[in-house]
This record gives C-alpha cells, sequence and structure tokens, in this order.
C-alpha cells in the first residue's frame, strides 16, 4: 500500500463543489465532526455538529468588536454560530467557489452578511495584511492541505500578538501498519485527505510560525459516535442517494463509514495555539 497519495488543490475544489448535495443530504449545515460531551450526551448528529462549534469557539476567546479568520468555511455555520455567540467579524475562506457562494447564501439569509463574509482564497497563501485578525480557527480544514507549516506560517503572519489559533485535525496516533494502513488510505483517498502528521510535530511547526502551542486535546472519544450515525444516514438514505450518485459511489462511502466505525480511525485531536 502506497502512503504518497496527495491530493491536488484542484481535486479538493472540485469534490466540494460536486459534493455540496451529498454533503447536505447526509451531515446537513456542518462539515466536520460531532463532538458528545460525554457518554450520557444525547445529542444527535446535528446537535453533536453544533456542540464542536461550541467547543471551538470557548477556545477563542473572542469579543464584540474583534475579528476571526475562518480557515476552511464549509458551508459557512460555524462562523455564523460565531458571530451570532459572541458578535465577532468573521471572515471566511474556502477554494471552493461553490461553498463560498452557499455559505454567502446562508449569511444573507440569515441577517449576518454585514458581520460575516466569505471569498474564495488559499490558506497557503492568504490575501490579508499582517496583523489584521484577533483571532483563527480551523475546524477539520487543514486535513486538506499539503503544506501544514506554511499554512501555519500565513495565520501566524495575520494574527495580531496574542492572538489565538483553534484547530481540529486527523493524526497518527500509533504508525499505521497492516489493515489498519489499508484501511486509512483507503480512507484518505475517499475524503481527498493529505498524509496526517504524528503529534509530536506541530509544535516545532507552530513554532516556526511565531505560535507556541497552550491547549492540546485527543477528542477521539468524543467524536466516536460520528461515523456510526452517518453511516445510519447512509443506509437509510441508500436508495435516493444512489438513484442520485450511483451504487459505486453509495458502496465506497459505505465501506469507508463502516472501516471508521470498527476502528475508531482517523483519531481527532483539537489544538489551541497563540501568537507570541
Amino acid at each position: 500500500m502506497t502512503t504518497d497519495y496527495v491530493p491536488s488543490s484542484a481535486e479538493v475544489v472540485a469534490f466540494y463543489d460536486n459534493a455540496l448535495p451529498l454533503i447536505a443530504r447526509l451531515a446537513g449545515d456542518n462539515v466536520h465532526y460531532g463532538y458528545w460531551h460525554s457518554r450520557a450526551d444525547t445529542s444527535t448528529l446535528h446537535q453533536a455538529m453544533d456542540n464542536l462549534t461550541d467547543v471551538m469557539i470557548e477556545r477563542l476567546a473572542v469579543g464584540s468588536g474583534q475579528r476571526v479568520l475562518d480557515v476552511g468555511c464549509g458551508l459557512g455555520a460555524p462562523a455564523l454560530r460565531l458571530a451570532r455567540a459572541t458578535g465577532v467579524e468573521v471572515v471566511g475562506i474556502s477554494t471552493s467557489g461553490a461553498m463560498v457562494r452557499e455559505a454567502t447564501s446562508r449569511a444573507r439569509a440569515a441577517g449576518l452578511d454585514g458581520q460575516v463574509r466569505f471569498e474564495v482564497a488559499d490558506a497557503e497563501d492568504l490575501p490579508f495584511p499582517d496583523g489584521s485578525f484577533d483571532a483563527a480557527w480551523a475546524i477539520e480544514s487543514l486535513v486538506h492541505m499539503a503544506d501544514r507549516p506554511r499554512v501555519f506560517r500565513e495565520v501566524g503572519r495575520v494574527l495580531r500578538p496574542g492572538g489565538r489559533l483553534a484547530l481540529t485535525d486527523f493524526y497518527e496516533r500509533i504508525p499505521f501498519t497492516g489493515e489498519r494502513l489499508r484501511m486509512i488510505e483507503e480512507y484518505r483517498r475517499a475524503a481527498l485527505n493529505t498524509p496526517f502528521h504524528r503529534l509530536e510535530e506541530y509544535p516545532p511547526m507552530l513554532r516556526a510560525a511565531g505560535l507556541h502551542l497552550i491547549e492540546y486535546l485527543d477528542i477521539s472519544e468524543q467524536t466516536d459516535r460520528h461515523y456510526p450515525m452517518l453511516l445510519e444516514r447512509l443506509r437509510a438514505h441508500r436508495e435516493d442517494l444512489t438513484a442520485e450518485y450511483g451504487a459505486e459511489t453509495v458502496a465506497a462511502l459505505d465501506s469507508v463509514f463502516t472501516n471508521c466505525a470498527r476502528t475508531g480511525e482517523p483519531h481527532y485531536m483539537l489544538m489551541t495555539a497563540q501568537r507570541g
């Protein structure tokens, strides 16, 4: 099994430009994992996705009058939730024009287009001046970015001193070998993910960007219901999805979701860093 697969930016853009109806059908407004606070937490999948957004909002520690960069804005739901909760101005970016158009439409419908805006931009080459944001987050968007050190340098550049970066990412908790390696590589190709990093690689990448790590949490246990629930939704809508996307696509998704539910991979972590 080769491990050198790296999706191109064009492949990622095409994936999201074409997959919006499928994403909305399975996951709703959010394009990230769900988070359950405890085993007793009865949140639905959609509520759990909002839970994760709320956990990230807490990490930013921002308020009215401040400006936040949303790196990989998805459909815009986290940015809108952040704006409502804190009163901040949010600028969301994505390389997918379809994502940006949909997020912009949702901000307008919510009456927040004066507070939240979205634009097509590349996180590896941000079109913003130095020190122009009070905080930034990247909720499950680094997974598509081949050059994380460069992204961190760009985010560090546009953050003001003391500004926070909150992120979630998949990572390699133990070396991938054998069947687990095969499953991870199948997952990466299906989800257009770049290779996963080991935990110890993050602090040096952050320091090189002028950021220092202030918190690390493995939240795999809090998010491990995501794929079982997503699999239930896929199978509940199998007939409609097959008619719309084809049996091969639905079978591939079923295989990936099943493997993730069975193994608990990929492992999922949350980090908070601060600009020096």
